[in-house]
């Protein structure tokens, strides 16, 4: 009976000893979280000293400085990140960017820029332009040598998209160093000119690289009898349709596949 009411009596005082204990323990880490943050955000260990910038080939390093827009001093643990990683993103030939801490007082941004797959003419102006059909303003240190893209538009994000992957289809299969010129309309017809000859060939939307042998099989034949030629169509199965200077909007055939000959 005595062990009994011995343990009655204490139940109560070791829950209260348990509560004096785990609220003791939390105030502490409140205590020491508050000065830790305290002394992160305040101490001048943390004020950023240094902002590195890697990656750059055709942006300048003071585009990006000035797109990050914060000030040297600035607490490291104040700077907003994801607000400089948007800002330097907004460069035109920035792909992507990373930006992170290096304590104690250090920024860097790890550039990665477009890369130029193509160029198109707008305007009666050149420009490049990457895989994601973005429009890029022309490299001032060198500008590669590409078939120039007609067809882009300016803000038709998603339409150039798919001529930019069109061309680069073309590319492929007739290849880079036969072509100065390839059309898109925007039905996604392709026309193309060659290096080595001035005539416009609409290879249509398919089959580019099988279209493209029957001109350049029939080509000879072409430039002899129709020398002033100014487009030939082959968009067509088993016809080639030749256009002049005259009849622009007339169709003449003048090879049939049943025929064999021109």
């Amino acid at each position: 009976m005595g062990k009994l009411m011995k343990a009655t009596i204490l139940a109560p005082i070791f829950k209260i000893a348990q509560f004096v204990v785990i609220g003791g323990s939390v105030f502490l880490v409140g205590w020491f979280s508050y000065h830790a943050v305290h002394y992160l955000r305040t101490s001048p260990r943390f004020e950023v000293r240094q902002l590195s910038v890697s990656g750059l080939r055709r942006v300048h390093q003071n585009q990006v400085i000035e797109r990050a827009n914060f000030d040297i001093g600035t607490n490291a643990f104040a700077v907003n990140l994801e607000q400089i990683r948007q800002r330097v993103e907004g460069l035109q030939w920035v792909h992507h960017a990373l930006v992170q801490r290096v304590l104690p007082n250090e920024i860097v941004i790890k550039v990665a820029e477009r890369e130029p797959i193509g160029l198109a003419r707008m305007r009666n102006e050149t420009y490049e332009f990457d895989a994601d059909g973005v429009v890029l303003d022309p490299d001032p240190f060198s500008l590669p040598s590409f078939p120039v893209l007609e067809g882009l538009q300016p803000g038709d994000h998603e339409g150039n998209k798919q001529k930019v992957q069109i061309y680069r289809k073309v590319i492929d299969e007739l290849g880079q160093n036969e072509l100065s010129e390839i059309h898109i309309n925007d039905a996604r017809e392709v026309s193309v000119v060659s290096t080595s000859d001035p005539l416009m060939v609409n290879i249509g939307s398919e089959e580019f690289h099988t279209r493209w042998a029957e001109y350049l099989q029939l080509k000879t034949q072409i430039q002899r009898q129709y020398p002033e030629a100014v487009r030939v169509d082959l968009r067509f199965r088993n016809q080639v349709i030749v256009r002049m200077p005259d009849d622009e909007a007339e169709k003449k055939v003048i090879w049939d596949a049943e025929k064999k000959l021109l």
